[in-house]
């Protein structure tokens, strides 16, 4: 199974998942949070789009066994207002750029933790969308 092989399915999720996102079932929401993280990385997950269903990724990462990368945002989280990344984008990105150059070298490490285990966490989840079905 390849990316090209879902993708209708992958479309359909996403665009379920930015019109109405409770639509979605749980191994759905599983693969739309998961699936730019895994491309994008934990950075990207921040100042692109991810943590807007923040909470929802770390739980994902947790249903399929990476709560070591479940930590990793748990621990960036602790870098915002309040705990948690802001829903807006423009929101978030204010605050990660009033810090960032403050905590590069925490986030780089962060980062290089990430991408030491992707290619695991892309294999469980290509494991899930295939054991599920939600890639037809």
């Amino acid at each position: 199974m390849t990316r090209l092989d879902v993708q209708a399915a992958w479309e359909r999720i996403v665009a379920t998942g930015w019109s109405n996102y409770s639509n979605l079932n749980h191994d759905e929401k599983v693969w739309f949070n998961l699936e730019p993280l895994i491309l994008g990385g934990i950075i990207d997950h921040y100042i692109n789009y991810g943590a807007e269903r923040n909470l929802d990724t770390i739980e994902a990462l947790e249903f399929l066994g990476f709560g070591d990368i479940a930590y990793l945002l748990g621990r960036v989280n602790t870098l915002f207002e309040n705990g948690h990344p802001p829903f807006e984008i423009v929101e978030r990105n204010i605050q990660w750029d009033s810090w960032c150059e403050q905590h590069h070298s925490f986030l780089i490490n962060i980062e290089n933790k990430f991408w030491a285990r992707s290619k695991e966490l892309e294999k469980a989840l290509w494991s899930h969308i295939d054991k599920t079905k939600i890639g037809l």
